[in-house]
């Protein structure tokens, strides 16, 4: 019982730092939406090497990485903590959900990690092991092909859905859920999944239709 207790305190705590992570990501990638001939080559590319040498941000990238393990490992033994607790034979309505939710929650899980995969092949890698400089021509040329684009976007809706459910359940882990902050909470989960998503992906669409090329 006290490691299925631990284990819902790491996920809360590892899933919100990823929040964290997705906040700041965000906000390094917007510069992409800057024009061309704004210096957007110039200002992503000094971006891109401010995040590879400073320490602090080294730092922050190590705690990134352990963070989604961790989170991995952590959600993957409490989904099998939650089947082996389920009753055989009669099933109420509420567990008939909660069981659904989680398999849905664990098949979410699933496409982020395989995007955060092919996301690292595709930029971190080839910036760390192959010597690429110029990132802003690497994420520009990636997202000219349209099938990197849809990928992109079936990673945000997948993203959306994640956070939609587990942000609330986060902070309900942590005990931080009352009668007096649920629907602030709740609030914040909904708007949190929406926005961040559709920002996300609205940059690879707008690389795609030549929007930057001005």
């Amino acid at each position: 019982m006290k490691y299925y207790i631990l284990n819902k305190y790491l996920a809360a705590l590892t899933g919100l730092f990823l929040l964290l992570f997705l906040t700041g990501h965000l906000a390094g990638n917007l510069q992409l939406l800057i024009p061309e001939s704004h210096g957007a080559q110039q200002k992503f590319n000094d971006y891109a090497h401010f995040m590879s040498t400073n320490p602090f941000v080294k730092v922050l990238s190590i705690t990134t990485y352990v963070s989604i393990i961790l989170h991995v490992i952590v959600t993957l033994a409490l989904t099998i903590s939650a089947r082996r607790k389920r009753p055989i034979g009669y099933k109420s309505v509420k567990s008939q959900t909660n069981s659904s939710g989680s398999k849905y929650m664990g098949i979410l899980g699933t496409v982020i990690l395989a995007f955060i995969i092919v996301h690292l092949s595709n930029f971190w890698y080839k910036a760390k092991f192959e010597g690429e400089t110029d990132i802003y021509h690497l994420v520009v040329s990636k997202f000219q092909h349209l099938d990197q684009v849809i990928i992109y976007i079936i990673a945000m809706m997948a993203i959306f859905f994640h956070v939609l459910h587990g942000a609330s359940s986060s902070f309900q882990s942590l005990g931080l859920i009352t009668s007096k902050t649920r629907k602030y909470i709740q609030l914040f989960g909904i708007l949190y999944a929406l926005l961040i998503p559709i920002l996300f992906a609205i940059i690879p669409i707008y690389i795609y239709l030549g929007l930057h090329i001005r």
